[in-house]
């Protein structure tokens, strides 16, 4: 079923890229996401007179150590030898960044923050044609997706760009280019450097017309997913057991429920409850909300997955940001409200430690964050006019 923003063009082309060189929409999109990002790799970079904000590949991923004192990720393998808490894409792009790095810190944040520039660009490109295919505002995508705080701030921070850019291809070539398998293809990559995408394969069965074409979709996601997987089961399963199970053991941190569960000793009931959110949420989507498009339902697979999971890091919000520019539901003031409170987080966090991940300050902003993403998809569940840009 398609809604006002989904376009009914079935004739639809997408531009060429040698006609995209030519657009000056297109050459300003790029230079602007080029240049955004690149201001978030400067204030994250280990450099002399940097801000060098706190950054997962720096803060965490760099300073894990061998028992001989060496750093894992330029000796190592991981999933082989040593235990990583992402999946296989994000491991092997740490791996590329460790073993090119000689030892060098410099050289490795080159290496990773280059990577996820050219993820960034990439993801600017597909947006750039997916909302030609939907006959969209082109500026929705500068204010929604390029200038943003949480690109300048969790861009050059973790992986969750590379999910999102996955995410958005399959999008992207299942409903404007009508390439069901290419989009099976890139869930399954989605769901490598990142789980929670999963939770977006029903809604594909769902615009699926028949049960051959179905399980054919799933059997391409399964094979992606298994052929990054399975070498390093075979290798050395305990360790990359240990990668998944890591956050299953990890505390609440950036959820809502750290202020009805703030004493540990409770914090797996909190989980529980959480598991029973995300599922049931998602049932909900599945089953009562099958009328709406695919990115609104999309849309708010992922915002629910955010909203009641019982890890809801703030870099999680670029998940949504090309969705944002995809579905002109949301109001802009909504949208930026939602952004700041998100990079309060991250601006207070330091300030409040050890007790951070309790309520605090970083955590009220936590909940403001919740708060207006919980409006959000009220406006995405309920409305049904779109909201004027």
């Amino acid at each position: 079923m398609r809604s006002e923003f989904e376009s009914t063009n079935t004739g639809w082309i997408p531009a060429r890229l040698k006609d995209l060189l030519n657009d000056p929409q297109y050459t300003s999109l790029m230079l602007a996401t080029g240049v955004f990002f690149l201001v978030s790799i400067l204030i994250h970079f280990p450099i002399n007179n940097s801000p060098e904000f706190y950054s997962d590949f720096l803060g965490s991923f760099w300073g894990r150590t061998t028992p001989a004192g060496l750093r894992e990720v330029v000796v190592g393998i991981p999933y082989v030898t040593y235990m990583f808490e992402y999946p296989p894409i994000c491991g092997l792009i740490l791996w590329l960044g460790g073993w090119t790095s000689g030892g060098n810190v410099y050289i490795f944040s080159i290496v990773e923050f280059g990577i996820l520039l050219l993820i960034a660009l990439f993801m600017s490109h597909f947006v750039y044609q997916f909302i030609g295919y939907l006959g969209l505002n082109r500026n929705r995508q500068l204010l929604y997706s390029v200038f943003t705080p949480s690109l300048l701030f969790y861009g050059a921070y973790n992986f969750d760009i590379v999910q999102t850019l996955f995410v958005v291809m399959s999008l992207y070539f299942f409903l404007a280019r009508k390439q069901s398998k290419l989009s099976a293809g890139f869930l399954g990559l989605a769901v490598a450097t990142k789980l929670s995408p999963v939770l977006l394969v029903p809604l594909f069965w769902q615009e699926i017309r028949t049960q051959r074409e179905r399980i054919s979709y799933s059997i391409i996601i399964g094979a992606v997913v298994a052929a990054l997987n399975v070498p390093f089961m075979i290798l050395n399963f305990n360790t990359w057991l240990a990668g998944y199970t890591f956050l299953k053991n990890w505390g609440l941190e950036d959820s809502f429920l750290v202020w009805i569960f703030n004493n540990q000793s409770a914090w797996e009931v909190a989980k529980l409850i959480s598991y029973a959110l995300i599922a049931s949420s998602a049932l909900c989507i599945y089953i009562f909300f099958r009328g709406k498009p695919l990115l609104v339902r999309s849309f708010l697979v992922l915002g629910s997955f955010i909203l009641f999971s019982y890890i809801a890091t703030p870099q999680m919000n670029l998940d949504l940001l090309p969705l944002f520019a995809l579905v002109p539901m949301i109001p802009l003031s909504l949208f930026y409200l939602f952004e700041l409170s998100d990079i309060g987080i991250i601006l207070f966090w330091f300030a409040f430690q050890p007790n951070n991940t309790v309520p605090s300050v970083p955590q009220a902003f936590a909940l403001l964050r919740q708060i207006y993403l919980g409006v959000i998809l009220g406006i995405l569940c309920f409305s049904k006019k779109l909201t004027k840009i």
